[in-house]
């Protein structure tokens, strides 16, 4: 009876203080709701594929972090704290999409190589956008990505992003992200930026420096 439940304890006591320092939220001008963001995209003016790069730009200013430190909250609870993954941002950046006008659909690669990091395989979700009849590939990764130039290559099957997707490959993240985090406690180091890292800011200028996105 002892070891049946051992080992749910130390998982316990393993996860609850990952998650109990997880960093707090992101303070930015930049609007922390769907239909904010859609607002001060309309505000821009622009119209056609101009558009949807500035959905991307708004987006990506939404989310100043990459974090899987907090892969288990909503797209929209993300957005509110401004950080997140691929699977919060780039539903957000979806939604903001469909709110300008244009047709999306989600997707998902279990392995995709790019973000400045040729050698690293990682999977990724992002956004097919319908621009002009053409349906193109769309991420808010960073605020220098534009339609149909994700800063990424798919290497595997492009596959629709279902919720059991999206719970499936969080469950899977949470070992590694347990591990690093404890890692970096124990060893007095900084938790790798691919658990938590600020982006780039557009242009190239650094924040703070920010790894493989998943």
């Amino acid at each position: 009876m002892k070891l049946r439940w051992t080992l749910p304890l130390l998982v316990g006591a393993a996860l609850a203080p990952v998650w109990a320092m997880a960093p707090p939220p992101i303070r930015t001008l930049v609007p922390d709701t769907v239909d904010g963001l859609v607002a001060r995209c309309r505000a821009s003016g622009l119209a056609g594929r101009a558009l949807a790069d500035e959905a991307i730009r708004v987006v990506a200013e939404a989310y100043p972090a990459h974090s899987l430190w907090h892969l288990t909250e909503t797209p929209h609870a993300s957005l509110r704290a401004h950080r997140g993954w691929s699977h919060q941002y780039n539903t957000v950046l979806a939604q903001v999409l469909r709110g300008v006008g244009f047709h999306t659909r989600l997707v998902h690669a279990a392995r995709v190589r790019g973000f400045g990091y040729p050698w690293w395989l990682a999977g990724h979700s992002w956004v097919k956008v319908t621009v002009d009849g053409r349906e193109l590939d769309a991420c808010a990764s960073s605020a220098d990505s534009t339609v149909g130039n994700p800063p990424f290559i798919p290497i595997t099957s492009e596959l629709p992003l279902r919720t059991v997707t999206r719970w499936g490959v969080g469950a899977a993240l949470v070992p590694f992200v347990v591990v690093e985090v404890w890692r970096a406690w124990l060893s007095g180091q900084e938790v790798a930026p691919w658990v938590y890292g600020e982006k780039p800011e557009a242009g190239g200028g650094a924040r703070g420096g920010e790894s493989v996105r998943t």
